[in-house]
């Protein structure tokens, strides 16, 4: 049977993500119903036989929200190198083992092979499979592909479309549009944020090229468009896309930084000690996407594809490299990309919000455990992983049992 409350208990810390002053988390159904001291947390123990409740031990670990990442090939990616070359579709069970409960999924390059339909089932599985997906309708290519008959209508009309991306600007992979095109991308992404209630954004893949963020900003010139409609993602490219990001960042934009790479941690710290408003940048991971390297000629010499595990890598790095306390690591991949795109009760703990939640040893920040929108989907030694991966031993021919 599923269970309808879960207590975790006996956190070292909760960080929501800034700390708050609770060390116990009551579950009911897929939502955080409260936040409890010790004397309310143990009252919930003591009956936990009578109201069916499972009892999450946290001891020896702090809690932290699911991971929101806006950037993930759920179906595959690449193809730079011929069809043998295209990347694997996303895992459930590595996306947990990643600490990703919230994902966007996205095409890039290849709008051939890989099909928006395709991108939108596989969000509807994952959602069936227990975590979050929402999805991106377009590509690289500009004017956009779409499913049913405009990027606005997307948005409008398939709830998991949250905007249109990953548009490729300054970059040899894509369709080099004009400032027309764009903005005619931009505004039909916007208006159906509007209608719908969504984030509406668009989503710009940032390249290599000398132009830079100079496409957005001539586009933003010749138009009413805000600057809140784009988000460049990729902006550790170079120094001077990280300047011209700062500058963004001034005039009231977002931006992504793609986690892997040492220039995004420099990146990151060079907009800290600048004063800039922290809560205006994102990371996302680029997951399941093909990691391709480009001489000065621009021909491709190294090529692989990226792993979910790489915001836990980053967290680590952050933490223990950079010296930055988890309270400023931590909105980077919750609070922030969440509340930018809109969605709903992710990104934090907090009463109401969605019930994703991981628990990382205090010392080490591994990953010890995982609960998306309300399920265990990681206890220790199993992991969800769908419909053909192995039950949980803890729910086949036995009664549940408590999880340490």
């Amino acid at each position: 049977s599923r269970f309808k409350l879960t207590l975790i208990k006996n956190a070292e810390a909760i960080f929501a993500p800034e700390v708050i002053n609770a060390k116990h988390i009551l579950v009911g159904g897929t939502q955080v119903v409260g936040l409890l001291d010790d004397q309310a947390a143990a009252a919930i123990e003591a009956m936990s036989s009578d109201i069916s409740t499972r009892i999450v031990d946290a001891t020896g670990c702090i809690v932290v929200p699911g991971f929101v990442d806006i950037h993930v090939h759920i179906t595959g990616g690449g193809g730079e190198l011929g069809p043998a070359s295209r990347t694997p579709e996303a895992k459930v069970g590595e996306m947990l083992e990643g600490g990703l409960t919230t994902v966007v999924g996205v095409l890039g390059t290849d709008c051939v092979s890989r099909s928006l339909e395709n991108l939108l089932t596989k969000c509807r599985g994952l959602n069936e499979d227990g975590i979050t997906a929402y999805m991106w309708t377009g590509a690289y290519r500009i004017p956009a592909p779409n499913i049913t008959g405009s990027v606005r209508r997307d948005i409008c009309l398939l709830e998991q479309c949250i905007g249109v991306g990953e548009c490729a600007i300054s970059d040899h992979r894509g369709s080099q549009p004009s400032s027309e095109r764009i903005l005619d991308v931009a505004s039909d992404c916007r208006v159906g944020g509007l209608l719908s209630g969504k984030a509406g954004v668009m989503y710009c893949h940032m390249g290599f090229g000398d132009g830079l963020l100079q496409p957005l900003w001539k586009a933003m010139k010749e138009s009413d468009i805000p600057i809140t409609t784009f988000l460049p993602t990729h902006m550790e490219r170079s120094e001077a896309l990280i300047e011209d990001g700062a500058r963004w960042i001034r005039k009231g934009g977002y931006v992504d930084f793609t986690c892997r790479t040492v220039k995004a941690r420099l990146a990151l710290r060079k907009y800290h000690q600048e004063g800039l408003p922290m809560d205006h940048v994102m990371v996302s991971s680029d997951s399941y996407g093909s990691l391709p390297s480009f001489d000065d000629d621009g021909n491709l010499v190294r090529y692989t594809y990226g792993h979910p595990k790489a915001f836990l890598q980053f967290i680590w790095k952050m933490y223990f490299q950079e010296q930055w306390p988890l309270d400023r690591i931590l909105p980077l991949v919750t609070k922030n990309p969440a509340k930018f795109l809109k969605l709903k009760g992710k990104g934090e703990i907090s009463v109401g919000s969605d019930a994703d939640v991981l628990l990382l040893d205090k010392n080490t920040l591994k990953l010890k455990s995982v609960l998306a929108k309300g399920e265990v989907m990681m206890p220790p030694k199993w992991v969800h992983q769908g419909m053909f991966g192995t039950p949980n031993p803890e729910k086949v021919g036995s009664k549940p049992k408590r999880s340490h």
